[in-house]
């Protein structure tokens, strides 16, 4: 029953949203969602739906998105395996083992300690061991920069912090959009040199906001695009 609902949830959900990459679709029968998943949720592993990650009964507040988007943002990534790799937002893991999979490695920021300690026990478990944890905001600003940024949840704005993350031919990942806008844009920024960045839009989705998302005024239109 699990193999034909993992197996569904590819072929039907998977696939018809442009996701063809064939290592991607093998790494997610590779790395079953349910695994990563609280008992309760299990039933609901392979439904293309947002869940609510609950942790022994106590909602966190954080969203995991449904399987179709986390397949999708790693072929738009497009990873070749010689990657550093910044994701603000551990959720329930998943994502981060997927990214792993295909970088060289991964730092995983995260505030909350109790979704850190949950997904780090999903990692381990997956024997992922390319991952570095940081118990901190990851949308601020940092003298580390990464090739790649990924964000878990959605922004309302880019700032000069989240731009200055990436190396130059560096690119972020971002969904952005308002908390309660039915349409939201996920975005592929790329640092083309110093003191400019490009941005196309992807395609259109919802997904559910960061919890550290800065809503203070951007200074982005300072920045070239």
């Amino acid at each position: 029953m699990k193999q034909d609902a993992l197996f569904n949830m590819v072929e039907q959900q998977i696939r018809p949203w442009d996701v063809h990459n064939p290592e991607i679709l093998k790494s997610l029968h590779d790395f079953p969602r349910m695994d990563f998943l609280p008992t309760d949720l299990k039933p609901y592993a392979y439904m293309d739906v947002e869940l609510p990650l609950i942790i022994d009964g106590e909602d966190t507040h954080t969203k995991l998105m449904p399987p179709r988007l986390l397949a999708r943002i790693l072929q738009e990534l497009d990873l070749k395996g010689t990657e550093n790799v910044a994701l603000v937002g551990l959720g329930d893991g998943y994502l981060a083992t997927l990214i792993a999979y295909f970088s060289r490695t991964v730092t995983a920021f995260e505030l909350d300690e109790r979704i850190m300690q949950f997904a780090q026990d999903n990692l381990n478990h997956a024997n992922v061991r390319n991952i570095n944890y940081e118990l901190t905001d990851g949308l601020k600003a940092s003298t580390t920069k990464f090739d790649v940024l990924v964000l878990a949840g959605s922004i309302t704005q880019l700032t000069p912090a989240l731009l200055h993350k990436i190396e130059v031919g560096g690119q972020i990942f971002a969904v952005i959009g308002q908390a309660d806008s039915p349409s939201m844009r996920a975005t592929m920024i790329t640092r083309t040199d110093e003191t400019a960045w490009s941005q196309k839009v992807l395609f259109e989705t919802v997904l559910a906001p960061l919890t550290q998302a800065n809503e203070q005024p951007s200074t982005v239109t300072s920045f070239t695009f």
